[in-house]
């Protein structure tokens, strides 16, 4: 290995090592730059919402008619596809083999994950027979011709992984998005104190926060927007809140739904109670975030070992290596 072959080598494993120290870097960035497009969006919605009864003021009577006819037909489509569809859905979710393959945890998984109804629950379902079974039909074809107890086996194998894949991908999800709303809480309270000390009401506040920064609240958005259908079709707001706290594994989130319930059934001040709320949160949200340093220091110190010590170790000792190497090469062939 010449002298080249080392720097090359080096210089890879270098740029091995700084790729390896920018993914945090780059992973903020994009954050930050998603919240701004977001924001940069809630604003043109706003002025686009005060300019659009201007401009369709003028050709609301020429297409009202049209509209009518047409709105009609696709109610009348979508109303009778989705009762069958239900329907269908309903008696197989209900049926021993689908109890079997969609439990009371698998539906507590898919409502944390963001899927909610029958509609989600039978498409799991489903998915989760039919890919395990096609692909244990394709390992036992390939494994058939050399032998038959290889095949039943490997088929075996590909079909029990199959069938768990599906919850492990949803308990991953899960976790994801309980991380996302611990980071997501704060905001939302922030937003909560905000609107609270103009003087909105709760389900104002709530309200606006769903329209304008809904799709900042990632996690929580969905989940107050599905809240606020819910207290329209009748619903208390103690009993949608709760809903929310009861699905995430969240001592936090449990708090504020609390709080806000108790507000909203006999009154009182709650800026102050939410601004100690908040700091309370970024002071926990300060010690996880020392907690992450300390284990990513421990990790970039195994990724440093491995990555630049071979870098120094060849830059310092490879020049020195090759001079001996080149000596003994001199010294045998003087020898001979």
């Amino acid at each position: 290995m010449d002298s080249t072959t080392l720097i090359s080598l080096s210089l890879c494993v270098a740029a091995v090592g700084l790729a390896a120290l920018a993914l945090p870097l780059v992973g903020q960035w994009r954050q930050r730059h998603r919240a701004e497009r977001t924001i940069d969006a809630a604003l043109s919605r706003q002025a686009a919402a005060a300019t659009a009864p201007a401009r369709g003021a003028a050709s609301a009577p020429a297409n009202a008619a049209a509209a009518q006819v047409q709105s009609a037909g696709a109610r009348i489509g979508a109303r009778l596809g989705g009762q069958l569809s239900k329907r269908f859905d309903q008696r197989w979710l209900a049926s021993p083999l689908g109890k079997t393959v969609v439990t009371a945890e698998e539906e507590r998984l898919l409502e944390q994950c963001g899927f909610y109804g029958d509609k989600a629950r039978a498409v799991f379902g489903g998915l989760r027979l039919s890919l395990p079974a096609a692909l244990a039909a394709a390992v036992f074809a390939g494994h058939l011709p050399a032998s038959l107890m290889a095949a039943l086996f490997w088929a075996f194998a590909t079909f029990a992984l199959g069938f768990l894949a599906p919850k492990w991908m949803l308990r991953r999800r899960a976790q994801s998005r309980l991380r996302r709303l611990e980071d997501e809480l704060p905001v939302l309270v922030d937003m909560l104190r905000l609107l609270q000390g103009v003087g909105l009401s709760i389900d104002q506040s709530l309200q606006i926060i769903v329209a304008e920064f809904g799709s900042m609240l990632r996690v929580l958005g969905p989940e107050l927007t599905r809240a606020n259908q819910q207290f329209a079709s009748g619903r208390s707001r103690e009993q949608t809140l709760q809903r929310i706290g009861r699905l995430f594994d969240s001592e936090d989130l449990r708090s504020l739904t609390t709080m806000l319930s108790q507000v909203d059934r006999f009154g009182g001040a709650v800026q102050e109670p939410l601004r100690q709320f908040g700091l309370r949160l970024q002071e926990g949200r300060k010690s996880r975030m020392k907690e992450q340093v300390g284990k990513l220091t421990v990790k970039m110190t195994a990724v440093m070992v491995v990555t630049m010590l071979p870098v120094l170790l060849i830059i310092t000792a490879g020049p020195g290596f090759l001079g001996v190497m080149r000596m003994l090469s001199h010294m045998s062939g003087g020898l001979k």
